[in-house]
Formats: structure tokens, C-alpha cells, sequence
């Protein structure tokens, strides 16, 4: 495995801020160790959290083991987009669409942060879908 393991930011944050330090002293050639010890320490903390939730998933367990092993970096933040057919918004003040690749969406600031504003839109104009740019630029390559 070469490249890092993308992490949830909120893994990310997590095992970056809280407990770095102590799964640089685990012994990671021991993975269901560490990931009883990682579980152990959100016992105590965070219980509640999403975090608990989403490391208690075995694939997830897996996915942090490799982590820890290899490295990890924040998967980006979503980029929403509005998509109808094969063209994409390329305005989103004037709600022009063009047959343009999901990247120049993005460099023409015609993403949204937060889907319920995508939302609105497609309501709005009765087509289109919304998706994550980030993964339409992936799918492109």
C-alpha cells in the first residue's frame, strides 16, 4: 500500500488532536490491540460521539488499522455540485449550465459547502441532481 488512508475528517481531527501521541506508543505490528486500547480511550471520552460509532464498524476498524500502519490524510471536504445530463452548473447566480468537466466547477466558484443550499436549487428549478464534486473529478480521471 503506498498512498495514505483516507480518514473522515473527523477521524482525522481526532487522531490527529487527541490521542496522537498515545497510538505512537501502541504497538501497531499488534492492530487489534491498538484498536482495543483506541476504543478503551473513547470509553472514557466520547462515548456518545460519532466517532465511537464509526469506529466501532469492522470494515472502519480496518480502515484505521491500515491508517496507523501506512499513514492518513483528511478525506476532503464535500464539494456540491448540480449536474443535468452530462452538463454542470457553472453559475450558480445565474443557474448556467455548461458541458464542462466537475474541475472547472470548482475553479469557476460555482460549488456549494453545504448540500441543503444544492438542494434548494434543484428544488427550485425542478431538475438537475446535486453531487460531490469530489468524487465526479475522481470518476472523470
Amino acid at each position: 500500500m503506498n498512498e495514505k488512508v483516507k480518514l473522515p475528517k473527523i477521524i482525522f481531527d481526532w487522531l490527529d488532536n487527541e490521542i496522537k501521541q498515545a497510538t505512537m506508543r501502541l504497538n501497531v505490528a499488534q492492530p487489534f490491540t491498538t484498536i482495543a486500547a483506541i476504543l478503551n480511550e473513547m470509553n472514557k471520552k466520547t462515548f456518545d460521539s460519532d466517532l465511537f460509532w464509526w469506529i466501532n464498524l469492522p470494515a472502519n476498524q480496518w480502515k484505521l488499522i491500515d491508517a496507523l500502519r501506512y499513514g492518513y490524510e483528511a478525506e476532503p471536504d464535500p464539494r456540491w455540485g448540480i449536474k443535468a445530463g452530462n452538463c454542470y452548473m457553472i453559475d450558480s447566480c445565474l443557474w448556467r449550465f455548461a458541458n464542462v468537466t466537475p474541475e472547472l466547477v470548482i475553479d469557476c466558484e460555482a460549488d456549494f459547502d453545504e448540500k441543503y443550499e444544492a438542494d434548494e436549487i434543484v428544488r427550485l428549478l425542478g431538475f438537475g441532481e446535486v453531487v460531490d464534486l469530489n468524487k465526479e473529478v475522481e470518476a472523470y480521471d
